[in-house]
């Protein structure tokens, strides 16, 4: 598949397979100013679901062989991301986890009392020219003691 071209990115060519079925499977708009990096616009279908969930919804068959790796941040980056690379390729998922605390009312709480901690995803897909870029500027290193099990 064709990508980039506008927007701050570069035209490049991608063929991994993985890659390609989530591009297609679902629609995607380039980060601006990042190369290679794009945001799920189909934020309200997918942001419930874990990578893995993610990869099985868009019916991939490559997903068994995947490993996803965890990390936390100090407080310079408060969210924590599942990272998947894809394929020798350098394409891969960089998922992010957000947080959200949902406001509840009863008689015995206070007007703004908050709830139960809930996850949601803000999933990016990474082409070879912005997923070690972004790696690289935020410090993670994929190692075997960072893989989730």
């Amino acid at each position: 598949v064709s990508i980039g071209g506008c927007k701050g990115h570069i035209n490049e060519v991608v063929t991994d397979p993985l890659f390609m079925t989530l591009f297609t499977q679902f629609r995607w708009k380039m980060i601006p100013n990042c190369t290679g990096r794009y945001t799920c616009r189909d934020h309200k279908q997918v942001s419930s679901l874990p990578p893995l969930e993610l990869l099985e919804v868009a019916k991939s068959t490559e997903r068994n062989d995947l490993d996803p790796y965890y990390f936390t941040f100090d407080a310079t980056h408060k969210d924590p991301i599942i990272v998947i690379p894809f394929s020798n390729e350098g394409t891969g998922l960089i998922s992010y986890i957000k947080h959200n605390k949902a406001p509840t009312m009863d008689s015995t709480s206070a007007p703004f009392d908050l709830g139960n901690l809930t996850n949601y995803y803000v999933h990016t897909l990474n082409s070879p020219s912005g997923f070690q870029r972004k790696l690289d500027a935020i410090g993670v290193v994929l190692s075997s003691d960072c893989i989730l099990k």
